[in-house]
């Protein structure tokens, strides 16, 4: 039978309990009591996420206890620290389980709203388990049965998948599994989307190891694969190594411990450090969890690259001759690609010149006065001293060398010097150059037949001659001179006139 304890109580009966600065009885240990496993975990995950377990180490034990009626709980024991108390009955009463706080094997129940100084026995129990539980409701006395370290605990739960923001990959360091046969091809991926990539600040780093997993038995060989560790992985390389088979993805949550991405465990790894052996490298995955014993020494990418040897071939040194420029010189060929820029020009083919002629009524001055526009046999060429704003139709163009216009999203190639392009296609002196869609040949434009968009525009005006005559009429004088005489009538003007009949 329990009872609450008073203000500035200061003896008990229940063994190894005293009284904090508060007056709250606290015991040498606590004990949370839960009906089921899955509960259990919940409150590790709990815990885990406000406080590191590795603060409750040592003494932090797991055990599968028997009680008075046959029924098998989970107990979790640890040591009673006054600052990391109220968190553990917090996350204990979030899961669904009890807490017990004592020393020995007798334990009452931990403080509550019906008692804030927590609770006392009457008397203590002669039961003969190895914990006896004293509760508001009754007195349970268990025997334990086995223990479950908390690292055994960790490698047996599965992973639970994450959706949404919360499975996008994070910045920072990231591990890659790959199969022994696919490392040497990861490995030159790796390295040219290093070389590509490579700027002064935030490149792309690699380095791998090849390993082989902790045997499970004499008779079965561990795995061997490759493993990856990348700084800093593109986005676009990131969808192509989660997206290709033998090729698995893990998250560093410790420097030995790494879970797979889209995956988190059920409980933060990061407050377990102590349960895992610092000599072994662990890989959670939705199969199982690989231990790497020891963990693997990692060497640069550059260096596992293999050096192709030259050909024993041995070339004439008069065979090595230079030739003439029409051997090496090559076409000029458009490719989509290059660096998005802002049209320039459009081309608007003949069949859509009347939607041109009724946009011209909304377009700005400025635009009518800037842009310039040449009459091709494709179409009508409108160009922008600047950036072509206005006109939604058509086929846009792009600057691929000065004065030199391409289709928008396509790039020269080779890419030579944009002044050379110009001087070599003879966009110069105010001529253009127009790459046509569709692979035909470039035509060149004269600077004579680029005119201003608002004179070509405008039509030869004629307006008719005015009729002079009608008005040379209305300024001759009257020939006959009138007259206008106003005579007094009198009071009653119309007296004795007859009605009209």
């Amino acid at each position: 039978m329990l009872q609450r304890i008073a203000l500035g109580q200061a003896r008990f009966n229940l063994p190894g309990l005293t009284a904090d600065a508060r007056g709250a009885a606290l015991g040498r240990q606590l004990v949370a009591r839960f009906a089921a496993v899955d509960r259990l975990v919940s409150f590790l995950r709990l815990l885990s996420a406000e406080q590191s377990l590795d603060d409750l180490q040592p003494g932090f034990r797991i055990v599968y206890a028997r009680g008075g009626a046959g029924t098998r709980e989970a107990i979790v024991l640890m040591p009673a620290a006054p600052e990391l108390a109220d968190g553990v009955a917090h996350a204990a009463r979030l899961a669904g389980g009890q807490l017990f706080t004592g020393a020995g094997k007798q334990f009452a129940q931990f403080r509550e709203a019906r008692a804030p100084l927590g609770y006392d026995v009457d008397a203590l129990s002669d039961g003969d388990g190895d914990l006896i539980l004293y509760g508001a409701e009754q007195t349970v006395s268990y025997r334990i049965e086995s223990e479950l370290p908390l690292g055994k605990l960790l490698l047996r739960l599965a992973l639970v998948r994450l959706h949404g923001r919360a499975a996008r990959l994070s910045e920072g360091a990231i591990y890659l599994r790959a199969r022994r046969g696919l490392g040497m091809v990861v490995a030159g991926i790796l390295h040219r989307a290093a070389g590509y990539l490579r700027e002064p600040a935030g490149a792309m780093q690699a380095a791998a190891a090849l390993c082989e997993s902790a045997a499970p038995s004499a008779f079965s060989p561990g795995a061997t694969f490759w493993i990856f560790r990348i700084e800093r992985l593109p986005p676009r390389l990131y969808t192509l190594l989660s997206t290709t088979p033998g090729l698995e993805l893990y998250l560093p949550v410790t420097d030995n411990v790494a879970v797979a991405v889209g995956f988190r465990h059920p409980i933060h790894l990061g407050s377990c450090r102590r349960s895992f052996d610092t000599d072994r490298l662990y890989l959670f995955a939705p199969g199982g969890v690989t231990e790497v014993a020891p963990p693997p020494t990692l060497a640069a990418i550059e260096d596992l690259v293999r050096i192709r040897a030259p050909s024993l071939e041995i070339v004439d040194r008069h065979e090595a001759v230079p030739v003439g420029r029409p051997d090496l010189a090559v076409a000029l060929r458009l490719e989509p690609g290059g660096e998005a820029r802002r049209p320039v020009a459009a081309l608007v083919p003949w069949a859509r010149a009347v939607w041109l002629q009724r946009l011209v009524y909304a377009l700005p001055p400025t635009a009518l006065r800037s842009y310039r526009v040449v009459l091709l046999k494709r179409g009508i060429l409108v160009r922008a001293a600047d950036v072509l704003d206005g006109i939604p139709f058509g086929t846009l163009y792009q600057l691929g060398a000065p004065e030199v216009l391409v289709p928008l999203g396509m790039q020269i190639r080779p890419a030579a010097s944009p002044q050379l392009l110009s001087e070599r296609l003879g966009a110069t002196g105010g001529a253009m150059v127009l790459f046509p869609d569709g692979g035909a040949p470039p035509v060149r434009i004269l600077p004579e037949a680029i005119v201003p968009f608002d004179r070509r525009l405008l039509v030869e005006l004629e307006p008719a001659l005015a009729n002079l005559e009608a008005v040379r009429r209305t300024e001759r004088e009257p020939e006959e001179t009138i007259e206008i005489e106003n005579e007094p009538l009198g009071p009653m003007p119309l007296w004795g006139l007859g009605r009209p009949r």
